[in-house]
């Protein structure tokens, strides 16, 4: 090998060094912002649920400990809050989260809740589930 070649060798494969850590620090900022995100609308959702099972009966309040900026007193409140949620949601869920939270704000039941839970847990995770409403209730 003569000293051309040596060389190119050599800015070549600095050149690709350099090339793949860039790439790799961008995915690594790309996976970091993904679990961010992630954690995130699982937060959001969490409260969700909640403020849905309140709005579908009001007595499950005193079993959960809410952060509120405001004390919700009745169902209706609960859908207020709810109704906030779903405008912020347009931002970060998928369409069917969207579409079944909809569904729940202009017929609240505790089938269209289920069916946003499963909406939840398929945008959050990528996993179905076939669990229904009387598989989920606690007696």
């Amino acid at each position: 090998m003569d000293e051309t070649q040596i060389i190119k060798t050599l800015i070549t494969a600095i050149i690709g060094g350099v090339v793949a850590t860039y790439l790799k620090s961008l995915l690594d900022k790309k996976k970091e912002l993904d679990i961010s995100l992630n954690k995130i609308t699982e937060d959001k959702y969490r409260s969700l649920l909640v403020f849905m099972a309140c709005a579908l009966d009001i007595n499950k309040k005193r079993y959960f400990s809410l952060v509120e900026q405001t004390e919700n007193k009745t169902s209706e409140d609960y859908m207020n809050q709810i109704k906030e949620y779903y405008y912020h949601s347009i931002l970060y869920s998928s369409d069917d989260v969207i579409e079944k939270l909809k569904a729940f704000i202009e017929s609240p039941s505790k089938n269209s809740y289920v069916e946003v839970a499963q909406a939840m847990r398929k945008d959050l995770w990528g996993r179905k589930t076939k669990l229904g409403f009387n598989e989920i209730e606690l007696k």
